[in-house]
């Protein structure tokens, strides 16, 4: 089944399993289409939107239960434009999360460091700000997040597999993540052992919420992070009494935001 409602200026679709791609064409077919809410559960129909001009108005993308899709390819931010928010659930075989840079994109990847400011500034989801990841039990890590600089909303929940949020990309990274991030859900992941490998900037928090992550003995924050933004955490009180902080100073900041959950 499916179910959708057409406008001239927004479409909220649902696309469900079971040969509904055709909805698809009737998609494409609209000429005064500019905004795309869309929830798929076929891998199939995923392809066509990553494949047809839908993508350059897709505001929000829901991919539930995608059977048997191992590596998830997001298309290029070139292409997703529109692109503010991202949900994945329930998607038991997924094991990578990556940008599908095609044409002139690849090269200049490949001609560029790819920490270098020109590739970071030019080929980024910056509309993207909200993303959940939920119930994904073979995820390792969300490192492509590191090209969505003004994220506002992330939440990890129940995946069991997650071992970090971002991996480092290497030696010559510039930059911040997360500068614009407000709040961070992470819950149920017992794997997980690291946010980012160093301190971030992140003068937006607002609050994180930390829930059964016992092998998360830090959080990238010190005395600088937060320039004095009242920042929330809610946590189990034991994990709070074993993290580790950078120095005294960092821990002394923080030790009054948090509140047992």
């Amino acid at each position: 089944m499916y179910s959708c409602d057409f406008s001239d200026e927004l479409t909220n679709c649902s696309v469900l399993s079971g040969g509904n791609e055709d909805l698809l064409e009737e998609l494409e077919s609209l000429k005064q289409l500019h905004d795309l809410s869309i929830t798929l559960e076929s891998a199939t129909a995923l392809l066509r939107i990553c494949d047809s001009k839908l993508q350059s108005c897709t505001r929000d993308v829901y991919l539930k239960i995608l059977y048997g899709v191992t590596s998830l390819k997001i298309s290029s931010p070139e292409n997703m434009k529109r692109l503010e928010k991202l949900c994945i659930s329930n998607c038991s075989t997924l094991e990578s999360l990556e940008i599908d840079y095609v044409g002139e994109e690849k090269k200049l990847l490949a001609s560029y460091n790819l920490h270098n400011s020109m590739v970071r500034s030019h080929k980024c989801f910056n509309s993207l700000k909200h993303v959940r990841i939920d119930s994904c039990p073979i995820l390792k890590d969300l490192t492509w997040l590191i090209f969505a600089p003004n994220l506002i909303h992330l939440g990890v929940v129940f995946c069991p597999k997650m071992e970090k949020v971002l991996m480092p990309l290497g030696e010559g990274e510039n930059g911040s993540p997360f500068a614009k991030l407000e709040l961070l859900i992470l819950i149920d992941l017992p794997e997980l052992k690291s946010i980012y490998w160093k301190a971030l900037r992140v003068s937006h928090l607002k609050e994180i919420r930390v829930r059964s992550c016992p092998q998360l003995k830090k959080l990238p924050l010190n005395s600088n992070s937060t320039a004095g933004c009242g920042t929330v955490i809610y946590g189990e009180k034991y994990w709070a009494n074993e993290l580790e902080w950078e120095d005294e100073g960092s821990r002394h900041a923080f030790l009054p935001c948090f509140i047992s959950w």
